[in-house]
């Protein structure tokens, strides 16, 4: 969940327009907007009171909030391991909310012009699409209506790979949610995976999905796809040791008030809720947090963590009152 702050200055702005009989003051407004009002007032004091920079706990992947788990690392480590080793394919899945796509922002916040990428957010692109996808991405926006059959567009990319071979630089395409791909989509994968030299393959694919992912590859019919992976890594969720020193991570880059604490016992009841899934324990932080603000303290226990994921469930922190 991502608190969106706003002042409520602003909003009395667009609310009380100068009017010929005189202006409309808050107090004339109806019960709803009121209680909008008075939301958006708590939502700002809920912001200053734990001193906010940044939000620490959004489920939006902002790879600032990078957190260098076990598990995160070693993904790290095979995704540059296949794309600069020039394997062809590289493949990360993971369950949802482990931090595919976090894993991703961060790695794309650090490369360097020595990488081409493509980034396909949404894989289930017909060949033909894929083809023009990658063409734009290195310079080629603009082409004749008579080059525009797959055969065309597959010469003209690898003239455009064989280019960038020769100028040292690798050409990346990123797949996103890969588990979406269909029959066709996966052989048209293939298909580009045989672009290459004598000795290196000229175009590098990484795949990211959910587990459903290396299910599908076991089926007959993609055995030859299936063996061309040759780098693989299944995402983990973060251990109970880890927990903790991921919530300081988070506080410490949105450089929240020093005195915000999670106790140990608040951490470990985070775990056992949320299995360690990172998305899972952000929104369960923020909720606490939240919670920790209604009773005017900056020490989140488990009672707070407790009243956090019962907010998810739909029991309403807000409309209990402030000490």
């Amino acid at each position: 969940m991502k608190l969106i702050y706003k002042s409520s200055r602003e909003e009395e702005k667009v609310i009380q327009k100068p009017l010929n009989r005189g202006r409309i003051v808050a107090s004339t407004l109806d019960q709803s907007r009121r209680e909008t009002l008075l939301r958006v007032d708590l939502l700002d004091s809920y912001k200053d009171f734990f001193g906010f920079r940044e939000i620490p706990f959004s489920v939006s992947p902002d790879p600032k909030f990078f957190y260098f788990s076990h598990s995160h690392a070693e993904a790290l480590n095979h995704l540059r391991y296949g794309i600069y080793e020039g394997l062809g394919f590289t493949m990360i899945t993971g369950e949802p909310g482990t931090g595919k796509t976090m894993l991703l922002r961060y790695f794309l916040s650090k490369v360097g012009e020595d990488l081409r990428i493509t980034h396909i957010y949404d894989p289930r692109l017909p060949q033909k699409e894929l083809l023009l996808a990658l063409l734009e991405s290195s310079g080629e926006s603009k082409l004749p209506p008579g080059e525009l059959s797959e055969r065309k567009l597959t010469e003209k990319l690898y003239e455009l790979l064989l280019l960038a071979h020769r100028q040292s630089k690798k050409v990346v395409i990123l797949l996103d949610e890969a588990q979406g791909l269909d029959f066709e989509s996966l052989e048209g994968l293939r298909f580009l995976s045989n672009l290459e030299t004598e000795n290196q393959k000229l175009i590098q694919i990484v795949l990211l999905g959910q587990a459903e992912l290396e299910e599908k590859l076991q089926e007959k019919s993609l055995r030859q796809l299936d063996q061309r992976i040759l780098v693989r890594y299944y995402l983990l969720p973060l251990e109970l040791e880890e927990i903790q020193p991921y919530i300081q991570h988070q506080l410490m880059v949105a450089k929240v008030d020093s005195h915000v604490e999670f106790t140990p016992q608040s951490a470990n009841k985070i775990y056992e809720i949320s299995r360690g899934l990172p998305r899972m324990v952000n929104a369960i932080c923020e909720r606490a947090m939240m919670s920790a603000f209604i009773e005017n303290t900056k020490k989140i226990s488990v009672q707070n963590v407790l009243e956090g994921w019962e907010s998810l469930n739909g029991i309403k922190i807000l409309e209990r009152r402030r000490v």
